[in-house]
């Protein structure tokens, strides 16, 4: 018999050799998705998609080395709710972040029965198999990123969904009511149902921070970079994955590293470049774009002015599993 008869062999019965050398799984390319194809699309959506034959009415990402998702791990999404509109109350095992692109303090989500404004720039976590809906109660539709560790959760084989009885969950709890119990003065005899709790991290104490921050050091590879912390754990914003927003200086250029995390990065005020393995991705204000595992990166601000870019990086499920890494590239 010769190795090829073997190989055929062994294949007939769904069985391999070591020694048989298959192509591995296809990898995560640096993509760019311009803001004004997303919009374009989710404008169009909103005329010929109405939400009670979809759920959620959301333009999604897809990198074009993968068959399907934008990463190995993390999904991501724009979603579009008008005037009026629900999107009915459901709970899921992926976790889930809201970043809102377009805002109103008359649009909520409710998870676990708290009413979370959303307004331009906040961060609102919705942990796993937790109730949310959204709802806009505003005149214009609102817009938002959804973050999920959807494709992780999915390769595991643990994604399960369930949709709430009605089409709104009731709300339950008086508005701040998360900020206040999770605040720095803590109600001694009451303890929260969640390692990650639902929490609205609001972007004008967000760009506070950044600000007051402007005239330190910074970090050598990310610029003025805040993590958006578990307020229960202070570990990262939820175990999967880590949130996190960046201010990049007048013409601030950063130091090149690679991590083997991937990272998925939006572009939120301004205008710059991120170099990956010596490609150049021009980004505006609105772009996504996805820097893979273990590939040299960088970010130029070429602008007079401040650039902020909020990202969502998968290290904290690398750091739990022992797989994480990281390499400065040498000056």
């Amino acid at each position: 018999m010769e190795m090829s008869d073997l190989d055929r062999w062994l294949a007939q019965r769904y069985l391999k050799g070591h020694w048989d050398h298959q192509p591995g799984p296809p990898k995560v390319q640096p993509y760019l998705w311009r803001w004004a194809d997303i919009y374009e699309g989710l404008r169009s959506a909103g005329e010929v998609v109405p939400m009670d034959k979809t759920g959620r009415r959301t333009v999604q990402m897809r990198n074009p080395s993968l068959p399907a998702g934008m990463t190995h791990t993390i999904h991501l999404s724009v979603q579009l709710v008008k005037p009026g509109e629900i999107a009915r109350a459901h709970r899921h095992v992926a976790a889930a972040i809201r970043y809102v692109i377009k805002g109103s303090p008359k649009a909520w989500t409710i998870v676990e029965g708290e009413r979370f404004p959303m307004e331009e720039g906040d961060l609102i976590t919705t942990p796993n198999w937790t109730w949310h809906d959204h709802y806009n109660g505003s005149d214009e539709p609102v817009m938002w990123l959804d973050g999920l560790d959807a494709r992780l959760v999915a390769y595991l084989g643990a994604q399960f969904t369930e949709n709430f009885p009605q089409e709104q969950q009731p709300v339950e709890k008086p508005d701040g009511y998360a900020s206040k119990i999770l605040g720095t003065a803590r109600p001694t005899w009451m303890k929260t149902g969640f390692s990650s709790p639902p929490f609205r991290y609001r972007w004008e104490e967000t760009y506070a921070t950044l600000l007051t921050l402007k005239e330190s050091e910074g970090d050598p590879f990310d610029g003025i970079k805040l993590e958006y912390v578990n307020p229960f754990s202070g570990g990262p914003t939820l175990p999967t994955y880590s949130c996190e927003v960046q201010l990049l200086r007048p013409r601030e250029k950063t130091r090149s590293h690679r991590h083997t995390s991937t990272t998925v990065y939006q572009a939120f005020r301004g205008k710059g470049t991120t170099v990956v393995e010596g490609t150049r991705m021009e980004w505006e204000q609105g772009d996504l774009f996805v820097v893979p595992p273990w590939h040299w990166h960088h970010h130029e601000n070429s602008l007079d002015r401040d650039v902020i870019l909020f990202c969502i990086n998968d290290w904290p499920v690398m750091k739990a599993l022992g797989l994480y890494r990281e390499e400065a590239q040498s000056v």
